[in-house]
């Protein structure tokens, strides 16, 4: 009887070895998308300009310099590096999901990471920690040359993010691109290992490794053929519905509405929580489809909440203890925290109230 109940409590005690924020929450990324930059007006010529309009310029991060000519928004410098760590930190975010671009992917394709390198050489990064959300646009060769080496690299950072008993966390978004890359499910399930297995010999831990998905069933899918360990999303909307505007609340709903098709196929889910949703700006690139008001801080705390609720009451479902928020930065697509023109500091104030209970 008494080996039974040393059993029972040391099984009860590894159900809790997993990995929370400092107040015992469960843990709150934000996805980042960083072409929030300029080089010989790359910026501008890009993504910089649909913000351009006066009607748009409420979305201007803290940052942004517009003049008679241009607007030019760069986060690729220390000095907003530093201040967008000490927001985050404000907030109570555990984690940045940075966009992992392959620099070889096509010209000028490493800038989408030189928010990411600011932040590595920042003296604050300690202030809030980092995984990667790795993109597409390498061979097979450059998986196992480039990609590999660098995401353990990474991984050994002090603060890279950890979850499921201190494995590095990792986002794959594009996952039709990644079966691609290596021809088949299995070639790409066997490059999954193979990470795996290199980051396991650097003595980093196995990669928890978590597919992004328009779907649920989807995402048990790739979970099933190829080896994520999750599922989980980079926005999620009604995709079918009209092409007109919506209230927050049918938003947050749609969230909610994918965490409970997550669960139902029996895998394990992060929660995406949008902050919003309006690409009106960026309709040229990211196309057409609904858009929903911007929340009031009030219904973007309930949601937050929200999340964190059905984290805690599905434990089966949500092994990584964690939820992802789209996003911090994309301004254009609708979906932000980082503080802008329009609205100062508020989106982190609200989420603060939230993280810091």
């Amino acid at each position: 009887m008494c080996r039974k109940l040393c059993l029972a409590i040391a099984a009860f005690c590894l159900t809790l070895c997993v990995v929370y924020s400092a107040d015992g929450r469960a843990l709150v990324g934000a996805i980042r998308w960083d072409d929030w930059h300029d080089k010989e007006g790359y910026a501008y010529k890009s993504w910089s300009k649909y913000l351009e309009p006066e009607q748009w310029h409420y979305r201007h991060p803290f940052f942004a310099k517009l003049d008679i000519c241009k607007l030019t928004i760069r986060c690729d410098i220390q000095e907003v590096a530093d201040k967008e760590i000490a927001y985050a930190k404000e907030s109570g975010l555990d984690y940045w999901a940075y966009g992992y671009y392959f620099p070889g992917a096509w010209e000028g394709a490493d800038r989408y990471n030189w928010a990411l390198y600011k932040y590595l050489s920042s003296e604050h990064k300690s202030d809030i920690n980092f995984c990667i959300r790795l993109g597409a646009g390498y061979d097979a060769d450059e998986w196992y040359s480039w990609m590999i080496p660098t995401l353990v690299s990474y991984f050994q950072e002090p603060t890279y993010q950890t979850v499921a008993g201190g494995r590095p966390l990792v986002y794959i978004f594009g996952v039709d691109e990644f079966i691609d890359t290596f021809g088949s499910a299995a070639a790409a399930r066997q490059a999954l290992d193979d990470l795996r297995t290199a980051a396991t010999n650097a003595g980093c831990g196995s990669p928890y490794i978590v597919c992004m998905v328009w779907s649920a069933s989807d995402g048990a899918n790739y979970i099933n053929n190829v080896g994520y360990d999750a599922m989980s999303a980079y926005t999620h909307f009604d995709f079918g519905a009209d092409d007109e505007e919506y209230p927050y609340s049918v938003l947050a709903a749609e969230n909610a509405s994918f965490w409970n098709e997550c669960k139902a196929t029996g895998k394990q889910v992060i929660p995406i929580v949008n902050i919003g949703w309006d690409n009106r700006p960026r309709r040229e690139t990211s196309g057409g489809g609904p858009w929903y008001t911007e929340p009031t801080m009030t219904e973007w705390k309930n949601h937050l909440q929200a999340a964190l609720d059905w984290v805690d009451a599905n434990p089966g479902a949500a092994e990584p203890n964690s939820v992802i928020i789209y996003a911090w930065n994309e301004i254009d697509e609708g979906g932000w925290m980082v503080p802008t023109r329009g609205e100062g500091t508020a989106r982190i104030e609200a989420t603060g109230e939230v993280l810091n209970q």
